[in-house]
């Protein structure tokens, strides 16, 4: 075979290839791919302060009405500890409640802190009355039936109404190379009490955890619902007043 059709062989070949591979892109454009209708399994926020790792983090959901100001909205965290030395998270504040408190049965490697409250004062020792010296009867006078107060005596002051409960501090130790689990359905977990506002699916609250360490992270932590459910959503309003379709 002569080297000029050696060429003319190889040059049809590679149009041929080149033409199937045009085709090939033609027959899958304007199509989804198959990676996008996959969702990430982590649905929560994700955070690295130095050797800690925050992981997972969400308000737990509730259902498409999310919470209403005043009620308690759990959270799931996982806090993991990359370094040598252990690594105690001692509080949890939010803006959006009054406080953020631990509350469950003991999980796996969470410690919580007793209550620092300080101890009641002793009372002193009751004062006893001066006696009053009661008139001498008069013969004519006819004993009354009760008898009455002395005027200086003093009347008893009602008992002063409990303080609120202060929440404890927490003192949740996160081992080296290990990790604290605080979710809901595995232990102790924590939650916010009090909301200040409704917190609806789609929403964020404003978390800062304080470390012995000295790390202050501070988070947005997502109400957002599990994969796999749909929230309905609000019906958009054009220009107009007309209802979109």
């Amino acid at each position: 075979m002569s080297a000029s059709r050696n060429r003319r062989v190889v040059t049809a070949a590679l149009v041929a290839g080149a033409c199937v591979a045009l085709a090939l892109t033609g027959c899958s454009s304007g199509q989804l791919t198959q990676t996008a209708s996959q969702v990430s399994a982590v649905a929560g926020t994700q955070i690295t302060v130095g050797s800690l790792a925050l992981r997972d983090l969400k308000v737990v959901y509730n259902g498409p009405d999310g919470y209403r100001a005043g009620e308690s909205a759990p959270l799931e965290i996982r806090i993991f500890n990359n370094g040598t030395t252990p690594i105690t998270l001692t509080e949890v504040r939010a803006e959006q409640a009054e406080a953020v408190t631990l509350t469950g049965g003991p999980g796996g490697n969470v410690s919580p802190a007793p209550a620092t409250s300080e101890p009641a004062a002793t009372p002193s020792p009751a004062t006893s009355p001066s006696p009053v010296a009661s008139p001498s009867p008069s013969p004519a006078a006819s004993p009354s039936p009760e008898a009455s107060p002395s005027p200086g005596a003093a009347s008893p002051s009602p008992s002063p109404s409990p303080a609120p409960p202060t929440p404890s501090r927490l003192s949740i130790q996160i081992p080296p190379g290990s990790y604290v689990l605080l979710v809901p359905t595995q232990g102790s977990f924590l939650q916010l009490t009090g909301l200040k506002e409704p917190l609806v699916p789609g929403e964020w609250v404003d978390l800062v955890f304080t470390f012995d360490n000295g790390a202050s992270v501070p988070i947005q932590v997502p109400l957002v619902a599990p994969p796999g459910i749909t929230v309905p959503r609000a019906t958009p309003v054009v220009p107009g007043g007309e209802e979109g379709h």
